[in-house]
């Protein structure tokens, strides 16, 4: 046992001693036990509560979900400051999500939950989010930055997105949703929940189930054929619950999810002189390309009010299977090269384009890996709270407890394919798990413990985490096996004072901390010491937050990903960067405009952010991670943007509404660098509007339509994993929706 799980360990006894101790003393407080319930799965919990934090945080509630009906995550948090994403395929059925400058590929540097449980598919052996849940099927999104954050590890730098699935309604709810449009784009979705009366008890159930397909908006060349994707997903909860005056509440829900997806995406992108003739034109070598996926989940959440204190405790299991057939690189005369430098050949690019012919031989063909990969993620973790006064000081303590299994399983094999006038054939069929069967696995084990203290006008909240973490890779191919351990205690402390009931002030430090992966036993731990201070007003309609933060970085983690487009590396290798600096602002405003005009009858939202990033190698150094290369201390880290801001403006009528948004988001390098971008090595700086709006035609039925990038703006979103990639032009859904 390492000085620092003993400390831990010592820390946590003395604390929950404590805790103990002070629940014998505690008052018996009313509650409505639902909103209790929730409050323990969600990282905020509302609009409201995010006003009170000693951190930043957003609260996104079901009706700002429902106007814009989106089925993109990046639409959806484009509204939230200190976002930065970097789009892949339009849709955002596999996002790149960082938060306040820390790196956005797969989403794999930032704790991503529902229902407060993790949902990466292998969130500490391989949290690269290639399955991510449906948003349209969500209540509310949650995103919490700041110190508060080390409850929501094991990543701690950046902060966390919670999604809150449909909760089970105390009365009927019947809703649905029937739209078409661009692309042969097709969206049904239903909702149907109920309770009713249960012995001397209670018992509901909610059932969300969507279809979205779309033929896509890009053309293959030659032989043409579909490239966007179908995607089904249904999720079920059951909930049974005491009477609420019992003298221990108690309940208990079963939750169920499944998601099916078959999208036609490809990692191969196009040079900039073809981007610039036409930006949604595919390669015929792209053809085959598929993704076949499949997601399964479950838990059992049982929740008990004691009176004085709760407890929630949840048992989870996920599963993930996939497999991502696509190109992966290209041989002409026996040589080699991956798609990326296959992108800067002229040879090569001809036979991308399927203007040059390849007989399928092991000396010329083109290579589809077929990227077969299970994961699955199994845990327990328990949360206990109270509140308690200890003279004038009110006290709010949590401690939690969880423990974690997750692996990711790898069994690929390649095949080589012929290319004559545009058409693939078939040549040679490689046996599975030849290329990769490997395992890697994490065994987690995690503490943390949180007091909120309120006195007077002030809020203290100090807090510890502990992660305790066994890894192991196993290559079947070559016998080799790699374990290591890895333990953190990570602290933390928020402060806030009010000054009024309407202006408070915040700030807060804690430790960020990301664990190396499986197999990487030469590299450091990710760690870094964050710090903010902000303001915020919340009166008379009008809301706002203005925030600083600074993200001091001893060590950033980088890993080559087949995302990423790394060529330097195998799959999964982990590089130290050393030092980073990055810091930056966000500022959000909120108003309704209507009690200025006199329309009582109307609602006028505004709203508007601005979001300020600066990151920054502070070491020399030379990496095999491609988007890093050759670095020099002042470098930018790539795909952050500098700028970027959101506004939106609606109107809301008793009968209809009108929506219009619109997101800036500045250039970004693509790859470590200073000074101006140079031509084909960043993104294009854009500027996209979406309109939304809906009628009422009877009681409860309603018309609408969706407009995304209204004015089509071409820009390129991406340069990885290989060549440009163009964000989505303009498509738009109309339909009818209804509830009940």
């Amino acid at each position: 046992m390492t000085n620092t799980t003993k400390k831990a360990l010592l820390l946590t006894t003395i604390l929950t001693t404590s805790t103990l101790s002070q629940l014998a003393h505690a008052q018996d407080n009313v509650q409505n036990h639902a909103n209790t319930v929730m409050e323990r799965v969600m990282v905020i919990g509302s609009a409201d509560s995010a006003s009170d934090l000693t951190g930043s945080g957003q609260f996104i509630d079901k009706e700002t979900l429902d106007k814009n009906n989106y089925t993109d995550i990046n639409r959806v948090l484009r509204q939230v400051p200190g976002v930065n994403i970097q789009e892949e395929e339009g849709y955002g059925n596999r996002p790149n999500i960082g938060l306040r400058g820390g790196r956005s590929e797969r989403s794999a540097d930032i704790t991503l939950m529902e229902d407060g449980i993790l949902i990466a598919p292998a969130p500490y052996a391989s949290p690269s989010a290639y399955y991510f849940p449906r948003v349209s099927r969500m209540e509310a999104v949650e995103v919490r930055k700041g110190s508060s954050t080390i409850k929501f590890g094991p990543r701690t730098t950046s902060g966390a997105v919670n999604l809150i699935s449909s909760s089970v309604p105390e009365t009927r709810e019947i809703e649905g949703l029937v739209g078409y449009g661009t692309d042969n784009t097709k969206r049904v979705q239903g909702h149907y929940g109920d309770s009713a009366a249960f012995g001397s008890g209670n018992i509901g159930f909610v059932i969300d189930a969507s279809h979205d397909q779309t033929d896509g908006f890009k053309s293959i060349d030659i032989v043409g054929g579909d490239t966007g994707y179908s995607i089904q997903d249904l999720m079920g909860k059951v909930k049974i619950s005491t009477d609420e005056a019992a003298d221990v509440y108690q309940s208990l829900e079963v939750k169920f999810g499944a998601t099916e997806e078959d999208s036609d995406e490809t990692y191969l992108g196009l040079t900039q002189d073809d981007f610039d003739n036409d930006p949604f034109r595919r390669y015929a070598s792209t053809q085959n390309d598929n993704m076949d996926a499949s997601h399964r989940s479950y838990h059992i959440r049982h929740f008990a009010d004691f009176g004085n204190f709760d407890a929630t405790t949840t048992l989870y299991h996920n599963q993930f299977a996939r497999n991502w057939y696509k190109l992966d690189d290209v041989t002409i005369g026996g040589v080699t090269r991956s798609l990326g430098a296959a992108l800067n050949d002229p040879t090569y690019l001809a036979a991308l384009r399927g203007e040059a012919n390849l007989d399928g031989s092991a000396a010329n063909n083109l290579t589809i890996r077929a990227n077969n990969r299970n994961y699955y993620a199994t845990g327990i973790q328990s949360d206990l709270a109270t509140r308690f006064a200890t003279g004038d000081v009110d006290n709010s303590l949590e401690f939690g407890a969880r423990y974690h299994y997750d692996k990711e399983d790898r069994f690929q094999n390649e095949d080589l394919y012929a290319i004559n006038n545009g058409v693939m054939a078939l040549t040679r069929e490689g046996a599975p798990g030849s290329n990769a069967n490997r395992h890697a696995s994490a065994k987690a084990t995690a503490l943390y413990l949180l007091n909120e203290m309120s006195y007077q006008n002030w809020t203290i909240v100090p807090g510890v985490r502990y992660e305790y973490i066994d890894l192991k890779r196993e290559d079947f191919n070559n016998g080799q096996v790699i374990e290591s351990s890895v333990d953190a205690l990570v602290p933390g402390i928020g402060l806030g004072y009010a000054f009024t009931d309407t202006f408070s002030m915040f700030g807060g430090i804690h430790k960020g901390f990301a664990p190396p992966g499986p197999g990487n036993v030469n590299n450091d731990i990710e760690e870094s010491i964050n710090y903010e201070l902000g303001g915020r007003y919340n009166g008379q309609g009008l809301n706002f937050e203005l925030v600083g933060f600074f993200n001091d970085y001893s060590n950033l983690l980088g890993e080559c990903t087949l995302s990423s487009g790394c060529s330097g590396g195998a799959t999964g290798d982990q590089f130290n960067a050393g030092e980073v600096d990055a810091y930056g602002a966000e500022f959000s405003v909120g108003y309704d405009a209507a009690p200025l005009f006199n329309m009582s009858q109307f609602s006028l939202p505004l709203h508007f952010n601005y979001t300020y990033t600066k990151a920054e190698f502070q070491n020399s150094f030379v990496s095999g991670f491609d988007e890093w290369g050759n670095v020099t201390a002042g470098d930018e880290l790539p795909y952050i943007p500098e700028h970027q801001f959101f506004v939106s403006a609606g109107i809301v009528a008793p009968l209809w509404e009108l929506n219009v948004s619109g997101k800036y988001v500045d250039e970004m390098r693509t790859q470590a660098g200073t000074g101006s971008i140079a031509r084909g090595q960043g993104t294009d700086s854009h500027f996209i509007v979406d309109l939304a709006g809906e009628y009422e035609v009877i009681e409860n039925t309603r018309l609408f339509f969706t407009a995304d990038n209204i004015f089509d703006t071409e820009y390129v979103a991406s340069r990885r994993p290989a060549g440009a990639r163009p964000g989505k032009p303009m498509t738009a859904l109309a339909g009818i929706k209804f509830e009940f």
